[in-house]
């Protein structure tokens, strides 16, 4: 007997009408009539009589009635836990990670995500935003975080964190009494900056270049704490990711935010349009995303 023909059966019996069973069932009243007809041949015996049109179930009726609920919930309780324990199945997610991204925020999140999905073989790959999207389109990684702003129309994009970027400078620089600054104030000023490799590099340009300046980068570095090192001892100034700053030098530069324009900054998870999405990523996406 066929699952769906028992479930047009129970439809019928409950609304003791053609009609409305196939209306509740989205088919056509011959389908609900065929269903019941190829049952009753598979069984051989009557399962349903009209008399002057009153609908009523043989004792045979009854019988298939109460198996095919018994049936049907059994089949309905068991295919809830196969689904369950499919989605439980270890599987595999590689991500791609700057390495500042993760310091910043995704340590915690991947370390929540191990917690609560141990089978899961979760590969992480430290490169630069810069890198992540070639190797995300040559199917080299699953998931990638780039940071904001980022315009791809070849990737979907999920932010799961942000903030802004901020001016770095020493105690004991002039800029350092202020809470705020006009970002083209610092076209004369000498850059630290990180290296070219970072994504961030660029987009850091980009802003100098919004605010009507080339800047002076004097020098630049994979080495982030090398960066802020030198700017603590004034031989420059940065901007930086402020969460960043925060975490590990708050204690020891200033921090000025910066206006027209000002400098907002995200951490966003992407992967390539038209990809399968496998329930792994969906995981992952949905532990950074809240």
């Amino acid at each position: 007997m066929l699952d769906k023909h028992l479930r047009y059966f129970i439809e019928l019996v409950k609304h003791k009408n053609y009609t409305r069973a196939s209306e509740n069932l989205y088919v056509s009243q011959s389908t609900v009539s065929k269903a019941v007809s190829n049952l009753e041949k598979e069984l051989s015996v009557k399962l349903i009589r009209m008399d002057k049109g009153e609908f009523t179930l043989t004792k045979e009726g009854e019988l298939l009635y109460q198996f095919a609920l018994d049936v049907t919930k059994y089949y309905d309780i068991r295919e809830e836990e196969l689904l369950v324990k499919i989605q439980n199945l270890g599987g595999n997610l590689s991500l791609g990670l700057p390495p500042t991204a993760g310091s910043i925020y995704f340590f915690e999140k991947i370390s929540e995500f191990k917690n609560k999905y141990p089978d899961i073989d979760l590969e992480i790959k430290n490169e630069t935003s810069k890198y992540l999207p070639e190797m995300l389109l040559d199917h080299s990684l699953d998931l990638g975080v780039v940071i904001e702003p980022f315009d791809d129309d070849r990737f979907i994009k999920n932010i799961v964190y942000e903030s802004e970027a901020v001016l770095v400078v020493s105690e004991s620089h002039r800029f350092s009494q202020m809470e705020e600054i006009d970002f083209s104030l610092l076209k004369d000023e000498n850059f630290l900056q990180i290296s070219e490799d970072y994504q961030y590099y660029w987009v850091f340009k980009d802003y100098c270049k919004k605010a009507n300046f080339e800047p002076n980068v004097i020098f630049n570095n994979y080495d982030w704490d090398m960066v802020l090192e030198m700017v603590a001892a004034n031989i420059g100034i940065t901007i930086m990711p402020k969460p960043l700053v925060i975490k590990y030098f708050s204690s020891r530069v200033k921090l000025v935010s910066l206006k027209n324009p000002a400098f907002p900054w995200a951490l966003t998870l992407i992967y390539p349009k038209g990809s399968y999405i496998t329930k792994e990523m969906e995981k992952f996406i949905r532990i950074c995303s809240h």
